[in-house]
């Protein structure tokens, strides 16, 4: 069974809808825990890989970031004990929570290279900071060694691969699945004004406006409706990047950078069209479509609003289906959080960011590599990212976790029924390690046991948000590219300085030629440099002059 065969086919195997099924402790018995521990007996067994096998064994240390309660100890899921039976490998990583993160890699970094445990998640510390001080590894020549890593990254985002000074140093975590999110509309609201989707920049303008002023969730309060929320995050630096892509702006992750139409890499506050933008917006800020504290919503505090009768749009996840469920139990009958295309400017671009499919997740520290373990860690990496691999990771064990049907792994049906929640209690997807993500294993947690033209109404936003309505819309983010200059200045110049200029514009506490003539003297104390280090680096990207 070949890894693209189960890839092209992956949306013929569909299950049920985040949110719209029972909890596992209604669906008829699943219990977590038994499969837990199924998986963990069952991964303890596991016969020897035929295709690589540590027979000296193999220790790998590591220092990471964990997330949404995921398990900690080496034996708190069936993942680490499988690789340990498969191919002699223990995988004994020192788990912390994202929050004082960098402060203790910083501890850590103490201790000298040779202390330091043999991978390393960098998360905000920086990569290009290890790298500074060469206490992780580039892996270009190991390139050799990874081939499968290679071929899921694929050429075309070999960039985005890279760091800012051309090499790689980390192994990535990989995602087949290119949609994430999508603009979310209430369906039932447009109704009650009698509009249909909107389709240009005017009518969002329009429907906004009708949100705002109308008592729409009938509570008889008009003033609690909130016509648009989008999230930020990042410290303030990623924010609005969903109306800056309405303007014709291809923002990063970050929303700092884009490419202009003539390729030049720059920061956005250099588009020609930035100005604009933020005229745009404080005018938004002051006709109370955008509202205050807009520049603090989160993902989480988003779906809240988006679940209590009061928002009116929104960009976020495409599954978002528990939403609208939540509504409906509470009685909003005709509720519908629908999937439409992304915001039409007023120049008429539409765009929304393709997921982040290549993310930066391990570096492997001069530490192991004067331990002389660089190479089989490679390889260990390498492995993950076999079809071997990338089952384990998937689907968990056969015969446990999921059944092979007609040469297709099946996932236990009651597994997914909860969605990701018990997929990913149990450790299948263990997201803080990273893999290879395959969109079979992401459309099984999203719909069980369901034909596509048997899905209901809001099971079908969903697949639209993910499949369907973004399709020609999608752009690959630039990378944020993390030069010497950048690393030294984003906290002054960027996260406190210009975003915080921006964000005032926007309040109307500052004028739009009072922001450019602050950023102005930013740029004079450092600003300038970020972008012409970041412009000369992705110029030798473009023109192939950076070759490994």
């Amino acid at each position: 069974m070949k890894l693209n065969r189960i890839i092209a086919t992956g949306i013929c195997t569909v299950l049920l809808l985040t949110g719209c099924s029972s909890s596992s402790s209604e669906s008829g018995g699943f219990s977590v825990d038994v499969m837990n521990k199924k998986l963990l007996e069952s991964a303890k067994a596991l016969p020897k890989s035929q295709n690589l096998f540590f027979e000296n064994g193999l220790e790998i240390t590591g220092l990471g970031v964990t997330f949404d309660g995921r398990p900690k100890s080496f034996d708190g899921c069936y993942y680490f004990p499988a690789i340990e039976s498969l191919m002699g490998a223990h995988v004994a990583i020192d788990w912390h929570e994202a929050d004082g993160y960098s402060s203790t890699v910083a501890a850590t970094l103490l201790s000298g290279k040779t202390d330091l445990p043999d991978i390393l998640n960098p998360m905000d510390f920086g990569v290009m900071e290890l790298a500074a001080d060469d206490l992780i590894i580039p892996l270009d020549n190991y390139l050799d060694l990874m081939p499968n890593i290679v071929a899921a990254v694929g050429e075309e985002r070999m960039d985005a691969w890279k760091s800012s000074d051309g090499h790689i140093y980390t192994i990535p975590s990989v995602s087949m699945i290119r949609g994430s999110f999508s603009t979310l509309i209430r369906k039932d609201w447009l109704a009650k004004l009698g509009m249909t989707e909107p389709q240009t920049w005017e009518d969002w303008l329009k429907y906004w406006r009708g949100v705002r002023d109308n008592d729409l969730n009938g509570n008889g309060d008009n003033t609690d409706e909130i016509p648009l929320a989008l999230a930020g995050g990042m410290g303030g630096e990623r924010s609005l990047t969903h109306l800056l892509n309405a303007f014709g702006i291809a923002a990063s992750i970050d929303t700092q950078f884009c490419v202009l139409d003539d390729g030049t890499y720059t920061m956005v506050y250099e588009h020609p069209r930035y100005g604009e933008f933020l005229e745009a917006m404080a005018g938004l800020y002051r006709e109370g479509i955008l509202v205050e504290g807009y520049e603090s919503y989160s993902y989480g505090s988003i779906e809240e609003m988006m679940g209590k009768n009061v928002l009116g749009s929104t960009m976020t996840f495409a599954a978002s289906g528990a939403q609208t469920a939540a509504l409906r139990e509470a009685g909003v009958k005709d509720a519908l959080w629908e999937s439409v295309e992304p915001i039409c400017g007023p120049h008429g671009d539409k765009m929304i960011p393709e997921r982040e499919l290549v993310s930066p997740m391990w570096c492997i520290t001069a530490g192991a590599e004067e331990r002389g373990k660089a190479e089989d860690i490679v390889r260990f990496f390498n492995w993950c990212f076999s079809e071997e691999g990338a089952f384990l990771y998937n689907y968990g064990i056969e015969g446990v976790s999921y059944t092979v049907t007609d040469g297709q792994p099946v996932l236990n049906r009651e597994l997914v029924a909860n969605g990701f929640a018990d997929y990913r209690a149990v450790g299948i997807n263990y997201e803080p390690f990273g893999g290879y993500w395959l969109q079979d294993a992401y459309m099984q947690c999203l719909f069980a046991g369901e034909k596509l033209e048997n899905l209901n109404d809001i099971q079908k936003q969903t697949y639209n948000g993910l499949f369907e309505v973004n399709n020609d819309y999608f752009y690959v983010q630039p990378v944020t590219i993390e030069t010497p200059c950048y690393v030294k200045y984003r906290t002054s110049l960027i996260t406190d300085g210009v975003c915080k200029l921006r964000d005032k514009a926007i309040r109307g506490e500052i004028t739009v030629s009072e922001f450019f003539a602050e950023y102005n003297k930013l740029k004079s104390k450092g600003i300038s440099e970020i972008i012409e280090s970041g412009k000369t680096y992705y110029e030798k990207i473009a023109s192939g002059s950076e070759k490994q």
